[in-house]
């Protein structure tokens, strides 16, 4: 009976070695870094919390919002509005709307490629190579705009905003703004990249309730700090 019970208990632990075994290759692996920063670029640079929902398993477009952006956070309309209240200029929620889609649409005509660079255990290095707008460019757009206005502003408009007149000098300000964004959407991205270094680690991510590993960039205000200056360069 001592050897049958030797026997049953060898046998246990080894189907247990391989129950182990079997679990272990189940688990769910990483998504490759490359991947998961060209999602965190679609949603830091265009708003697009698709590429990210999909790859990590979030239940929605809104979890990610809520789990990997700052409590700040505002959509393009919700910006432009609270930054044109905050310096007194009035518009209606349909200009909002429709300045705010002009910005997006440029913002989407921008592209990147991803590549691992360098990979370890614990940190991963990925390069963006991102597609980009001239500032100097958009510069160029305010002053020949505000140029050709002054030189085509009539002597009534030219009277009521030297007397100091509100409604002349809001009527201005709302035309300038409506124009340059106008402006700004007809432009095209740089033919030539910039590449974004970003280093990566394994970090513990909020997924719709659950927690889950996923590569991260090390330094998450420092990529974004870094991709805003690669898109308006």
């Amino acid at each position: 009976m001592k050897n049958m019970r030797t026997k049953l208990a060898v046998l246990l632990a080894a189907v247990m070695m391989v129950c182990s075994i079997a679990l272990t290759g189940c688990q769910s692996k990483l998504v490759p870094a490359d991947q998961v920063v060209g999602a965190l670029y679609e949603l830091t640079v265009k708003e697009n919390a698709v590429p990210v929902k999909d790859l990590l398993g979030f239940a929605s477009e809104d979890d990610v919002r809520a789990s990997l952006l700052s409590d700040d956070y505002e959509d393009m309309s919700d910006m432009f509005k609270n930054e044109f209240s905050g310096m007194g200029i009035e518009f209606t929620d349909d200009e909002i709307k429709e300045m705010s889609d002009t910005m997006s649409k440029l913002l989407n005509k921008l592209s990147y490629t991803a590549e691992i660079q360098e990979e370890g255990k614990d940190e991963t290095t990925v390069v963006l190579k991102v597609t980009g707008y001239s500032s100097d460019d958009m510069n160029q757009i305010m002053t020949d705009l505000m140029t050709e206005i002054q030189t085509n502003m009539d002597e009534e408009t030219l009277t009521a905003l030297m007397t100091g007149d509100e409604e002349a000098t809001m009527a201005l300000m709302q035309d300038v703004i409506k124009q340059v964004v106008v402006k700004f959407g007809e432009m095209e991205p740089t033919t030539e990249t910039t590449d974004v270094t970003v280093k990566c680690e394994k970090m513990k991510v909020e997924v719709s309730g659950k927690e889950k590993v996923s590569w991260m960039p090390s330094d998450m205000d420092k990529f974004v700090d870094d991709l805003e200056n690669a898109s308006f360069k």
